[in-house]
């Protein structure tokens, strides 16, 4: 090639091209197809000593540049490296030996232990170590057919020229496994969420003189958020929601034990303080670090339309009286989370249930929804979505997702977002 100018060219040419790759192997090819526009190589042996022996090393590639025009693109050494054979000696290894950049004119190497006669017909060379974190782990030699072609400059050259390609390779080696391990960590996760939904209730069960809406929102990973009923004896029923602290797999996992540690209770109490207590005491003997979890239980009686609950450190649930509309705080009935300390003691509340009144149970990941300038969602604008409503369920839950819109803008979320809302109608 004649001129700076068309050198930048095809230098130009190449760095678009390489750039466009995700396959080391494949940027390779790319990058010796160009470059070899640039300088001349009649014959190219790369090696590894990666992960092996002292004096050892395994020929990764030997080819003619023709061969980059291959539609295989030459063997692929991270795939195929257990079969390539083991070397010590020769010509190349004595070369390695010297961790330095080396320049060979005159060259004549016949008979070689490991090449054999592959190097006969080649008078001059360059090899570079390529290094990683420090040491020599490849090296790459270029040959050429003129014994007196190579010079200091193509030496010093060839040294950055193949470190840089190094980096490059390993760089894109380290994003390729990043995102596979975040492909297979997005799986699991999903796999996780999927079994998180299955431990809720299928369908909302009917309750005498209950009306009653839910919402589950998922966050991007699997969360810890978590609502059911359960029937109990004399026609009552259990209420009950809650939420696992942090994300991700731990927080759903703690959320499968409380359900399991719920669904197995047996009485003879059904007071919410001794239903909770009952729970802390499962959870405490399986606890795990910096894992705690809130959660609201209520017992409603629909013969006297009578709510009794007990509030472990989760978020006061809002009542929408229905003769007023007026939205009332039930802060009531507190007691630590549960998961905390095995001494653990909590109180009771209780409420009756007037006509068209409605019960409003939601976790953080609605109060704690941020807006793009940071601002939380709050219980404020809660309150004012509920007073904004008719109070039936649904309204309530649908007043409530409109509004969230409106200060995040956003379909996405941080944390799980949960909303029961239990109205009586008759």
């Amino acid at each position: 090639m004649d001129t700076i100018a068309d050198q930048i060219s095809v230098l130009a040419e190449m760095l678009r091209d390489v750039s466009s790759v995700d396959e080391p192997v494949e940027m390779l090819r790319r990058f010796g197809q160009h470059f070899w526009r640039v300088r001349r190589i009649d014959y190219l042996v790369s090696t590894s000593r990666r992960g092996l022996p002292e004096g050892h090393y395994k020929v990764t590639r030997a080819m003619t540049p023709g061969r980059l025009d291959e539609s295989d693109g030459g063997p692929n050494p991270w795939r195929d490296w257990s079969k390539l054979s083991l070397h010590t000696g020769g010509f190349l290894g004595e070369v390695m030996s010297r961790v330095e950049p080396q320049l060979f004119n005159n060259l004549r190497v016949t008979d070689d232990p490991v090449l054999g006669d592959a190097l006969a017909g080649f008078g001059s060379c360059v090899a570079s170590p390529i290094f990683d974190r420090g040491e020599a782990l490849n090296w790459n030699f270029n040959f050429h057919k003129d014994p007196a072609f190579y010079t200091r400059k193509h030496l010093v050259d060839h040294f950055l020229t193949t470190n840089l390609v190094g980096t490059a390779t390993r760089n894109l080696l380290a994003v390729n496994r990043a995102e596979e391990l975040n492909r297979q960590l997005t799986a699991q996760l999903e796999a996780v969420a999927r079994v998180q939904q299955a431990l809720l209730p299928i369908e909302i069960p009917e309750i005498p003189d209950l009306s009653i809406a839910t919402s589950y929102l998922t966050s991007q990973e699997a969360g810890g958020d978590y609502y059911d009923f359960f029937p109990l004896p004399g026609g009552r029923w259990g209420v009950l929601i809650a939420d696992v602290a942090g994300h991700g797999a731990a927080a759903a996992t703690v959320m499968a034990m409380l359900h399991a540690i719920l669904h197995g209770y047996e009485g003879p109490e059904y007071d919410p303080a001794a239903v909770m207590r009952y729970a802390n005491r499962r959870l405490g003997m399986h606890r795990i670090d910096a894992t705690f979890v809130t959660a609201f239980f209520a017992v409603y009686d629909p013969a006297d339309h009578r709510l009794t609950y007990a509030r472990a450190g989760h978020n006061p649930p809002r009542l929408k009286r229905g003769d007023t509309g007026e939205v009332r705080v039930l802060d009531d009935a507190p007691g630590l989370p549960l998961g905390i300390t095995d001494e653990y003691d909590i109180q009771t509340g209780q409420l009756e249930l007037d006509l068209h009144d409605t019960l409003v149970l939601y976790t953080d990941g609605i109060t704690e929804a941020f807006s793009a300038d940071r601002e939380q969602f709050g219980t404020h604008r809660l309150d004012e979505a509920l007073i904004g409503c008719s109070g039936e369920p649904e309204c309530v839950v649908d007043s409530v997702h409109k509004a969230l819109y409106q200060h995040t803008r956003s379909l996405s979320r941080d944390d799980d977002q949960t909303i029961v809302a239990l109205r009586r109608v008759r």
